[in-house]
């Protein structure tokens, strides 16, 4: 927002609008920040990235202003009994994807800047850290747009006071998504 004045009797106020954005750290470690349609939109430092909602569990790879985020793909790490590598079973482009999914959904149920981070280090386990208050368990990709709209529901319904594990791995739609939430508070 910018503010000017031209006197006796005149102000002008200009404002631009910027995308969302969220913050996605690169193989070489660098971060960079990125809208939810994957689009590439800056170079930042660690401490700007933290300001952003963290997508976590996927690196890029040769990230670009302007460009579609690439993943890396993950190094097997694991070997079988006779010493072999193991390959891996899901490639980084799954997780983006995955990544780009949960964001999409959050911003289409107003939940924009309210996640500290969204993870997709487990495929069958994503997980959302929503404020300082809730870890939210996703589970995998199946119905992501009708878990997180019980999971807005659950915490429209929540005192200020209220912090927990919310679970919505499990859901099925019975037309009350307050209620298809499993609530645990952290003890």
């Amino acid at each position: 927002v910018r503010v000017g004045i031209e006197l006796p009797d005149t102000v002008h106020i200009e404002i631009d609008e910027l995308d969302v954005v969220y913050s996605v750290e690169a193989e070489d470690g660098s971060w960079w920040l990125m809208r939810s349609d994957g689009r590439i939109v800056d170079q930042t430092n660690g401490a700007e990235a933290d300001r952003h909602t963290k997508v976590l569990g996927v690196k890029l790879a040769q990230p670009a202003i302007g460009e579609q985020a690439m993943a890396s793909e993950p190094v097997p790490d694991e070997t079988t009994a006779d010493g072999e590598t193991a390959p891996v079973t899901i490639k980084g482009s799954e997780r983006l994807s995955a990544a780009i999914s949960v964001l999409g959904y959050l911003e289409s149920n107003g939940m924009i800047g309210r996640a500290a981070s969204v993870s997709v280090e487990n495929m069958t386990d994503l997980q959302i850290w929503y404020e300082d208050r809730f870890q939210v368990q996703l589970g995998d990709t199946t119905q992501l747009s009708y878990k997180i709209s019980a999971m807005k529901a659950a915490i429209s319904q929540m005192g200020e006071y209220q912090s927990g594990i919310l679970n919505v791995s499990f859901t099925i739609d019975t037309g009350k998504p307050e209620k298809d939430v499993i609530y645990t508070p952290f003890s």
